[in-house]
């Protein structure tokens, strides 16, 4: 009889007289029998649709040319043909990785992105070129490239090289390492 009377006398500490759990004040109350019975909560919920929603683009145009950083030339400006273009990767390989395996490169291991453009008609004094970390640009007098890279290179110490029989720009640009402790 005394631990019923022990778990009383602790019920009233933990809940004194006035406080009852079950008044309307501690918000909406719902059973499993309230669902899908269309019963909604006794709080409205406030609106929080902001008031400067830009209305969508008409036409075929994804965004509206507000929504574009500063300094983006999008490619639907360009009236030339895109000129056709190879990306390759190439892994620099010694006699100590081939026989040896010592530093530790294995197939999935990249050194450099290899980038021809086909450039028919063309001439290398004709061509401009501009190269960044995660972009090249291809410009001559009848084609236009801009091609955004797969793998961020390292710009300032690439390597351009003109195949005129062929009418060919290469370009050899080597990949930033997501680690510089790897090889």
């Amino acid at each position: 009889m005394s631990s019923a009377f022990n778990i009383n006398a602790l019920q009233s500490m933990l809940q004194p007289e006035g406080d009852s759990s079950d008044s309307e004040d501690d918000g909406p109350k719902y059973t499993p029998a309230d669902i899908g019975t269309g019963a909604k909560p006794k709080h409205k919920i406030p609106d929080i649709t902001p008031t400067t929603v830009k209305k969508a683009p008409t036409g075929k145009d994804i965004w509206d040319e507000e929504f574009v950083p500063e300094g983006v030339v999008t490619d639907h400006e360009e009236t030339r043909p895109r000129p056709d273009y190879d990306i390759c990767y190439k892994q620099n390989v010694r006699t100590e990785d081939m026989f040896l395996g010592m530093s530790g490169k294995n197939p999935g291991t990249n050194d450099e992105l290899v980038l021809t453009i086909n450039l028919p008609g063309a001439k290398s004094a004709d061509i401009d070129l501009n190269v960044e970390d995660e972009r090249v640009d291809c410009w001559t007098q009848h084609y236009a490239l801009r091609l955004h890279l797969p793998k961020p290179v390292i710009s300032n110490q690439g390597a351009a090289q003109w195949v005129t029989d062929k009418e060919q720009l290469r370009l050899t640009l080597p990949l930033k390492k997501e680690f510089d402790f790897m090889p």
